[in-house]
């Protein structure tokens, strides 16, 4: 009995110190556990990248940005409260092409910057916005309307003093079908505040507002800084009346066709005329086919694939920030100004480049035939459509009453701009319609109708 007694009281001690023992070990492990978590909470905070800001911010110390700078103090003035972005190291331009519009790594010996990651300002709520941000880098395509969307840029940069990209040896500065590579950077004119032929700071430019044809690598190394966004935007036109319009601007029967062809003179005739001409005709005539797409980046005979198409269309709506609508400029114009945080005097604009009315009723019959033959344009007219409505839904309900207020605005400001028009002679020997300044205009108005002496102050002030 006194055996069993021990034995028993000896069991209970082992198993008491035993529960003992595990007590402090939990312990220790717990608060061993809490001491780690702490630490790493505390690399994690010091090693935290900082997420870009939405909210503008009052600028301060030297100018960065686009949208009021003082040019007296910053003679590279950009965005004065751009929303800060982490900085992206640059890299050579090696390996596969990621962009469209053709990367040119053999030509190009500097080093191009990755695409700077844009905030989206279409989150934002109505009323944030109060000055401008971020540069743009406008793709401008051909008898779209794309003069007009160049003139309300133009008038921007020239009232804040900005940088604009623009070809010295071109009178209206555009580099056209030129293919954009570093071995021509000289033959730009440079940034306000760097002197001519130091290529080397040929960089952070603000506006892009000529023809080239899109090549995201080039165009970023030009604009971006690592800092200020770049937000690329582009027009696109109904592809049959684009067609017909570039068709007679830049006389392409007369490019094509022998000069004894009995269709000359009947624009209907004529376009047939064409459009039974063998594909690689087409191929080799930037007007004569797809020519917006063409604009856009994409090679001719890639354009014979309807998958490879789909697939440049994709690309361009992950690069491209808003694509407007010719036949809804204003609703696109509407979401420019909030893209850009601009203000609706901004945008103001008279049309620009119309041609004199000429009869070309066309049949719908041979409609049919110009949109086939234009299958590539009317996928990516088709497509872009559709996103600019969807990007009207996303702006919410105060969208119509935006676009009312502009509208107004629109007739109000300019109602006494202009007095008449005229037709002058503008290049290869074409004929456009011209607004007339009225008497006593105001400086408003005198910087939205006399687009040729806006763009020669720009040239002026880089060097021109």
């Amino acid at each position: 009995m006194k055996n069993s007694l021990y034995t028993a009281l000896v069991m209970l001690m082992l198993f008491t110190l035993s529960c003992l023992l595990y007590t402090v070990i939990f312990w220790d492990m717990m608060g061993a556990s809490h001491i780690f978590r702490s630490h790493t909470t505390v690399l994690e905070t010091r090693g935290a990248i900082p997420t870009p800001a939405v909210l503008t911010t009052k600028a301060t110390g030297s100018c960065q940005h686009t949208g009021g700078c003082d040019p007296a103090k910053n003679s590279k003035s950009i965005s004065s409260s751009a929303i800060p972005t982490p900085a992206v190291p640059t890299m050579k331009a090696t390996g596969t092409c990621q962009h469209s519009g053709g990367c040119d790594p053999a030509k190009n010996s500097k080093s191009i910057r990755k695409a700077v990651p844009k905030p989206k300002v279409y989150e934002k709520v109505k009323g944030q916005c109060n000055t401008s941000q971020g540069n743009v880098a406008f793709v401008k395509t051909h008898k779209t309307g794309s003069t007009t969307l160049t003139t309300i840029l133009n008038r921007f940069g020239y009232h804040k003093n900005l940088s604009f990209v623009q070809m010295a040896d071109a009178e209206t500065g555009h580099f056209n079908y030129h293919t954009p590579s570093f071995s021509r950077i000289n033959e730009l004119f440079p940034p306000i505040g760097v002197t001519k032929n130091d290529t080397g700071n040929y960089t952070g430019y603000n506006i892009s507002a000529v023809h080239f044809r899109y090549s995201r690598a080039f165009m970023e190394a030009l604009m971006g800084d690592g800092v200020t966004p770049v937000y690329y935007i582009t027009i696109l036109r109904e592809p049959v009346s684009q067609f017909v319009s570039a068709f007679r601007y830049f006389d392409v029967a007369k490019a094509l066709l022998p000069a004894n062809s009995t269709s000359h003179g009947d624009i209907e005739a004529t376009i047939l005329e064409v459009l039974n001409l063998s594909q690689s005709v087409f191929v080799a005539h930037p007007f004569a086919w797809n020519n917006q797409l063409f604009d856009l980046g994409m090679r001719k005979p890639d354009m014979l694939n309807e998958s490879s198409v789909r697939r440049h269309v994709e690309l361009l709506e992950r690069e491209i920030d808003l694509v407007l609508i010719t036949e809804h400029f204003d609703e696109s114009l509407v979401l420019l100004k909030k893209l850009l945080c601009w203000e609706y005097d901004d945008i103001l604009y008279l049309k620009r480049r119309m041609q004199p009315l000429e009869d070309s009723s066309i049949s719908s019959t041979t409609i049919d035939r110009i949109r086939k033959h234009n299958h590539a344009d009317s996928i990516m007219y088709d497509f872009f459509n559709r996103t600019l409505w969807k990007k009207v839904s996303d702006y919410g309900p105060s969208f119509d009453e935006d676009l009312e207020t502009f509208r107004n605005l629109l007739s109000k400001r300019l109602e006494n701009c202009t007095a008449g028009t005229e037709v002058v002679k503008v290049a290869r020997g074409q004929e456009n319609v011209m607004h007339v300044l009225a008497k006593d205009a105001s400086d408003i108005c005198w910087s939205v109708v006399r687009m040729y002496d806006v763009i020669d102050i720009i040239r002026r002030r880089q060097g021109g």
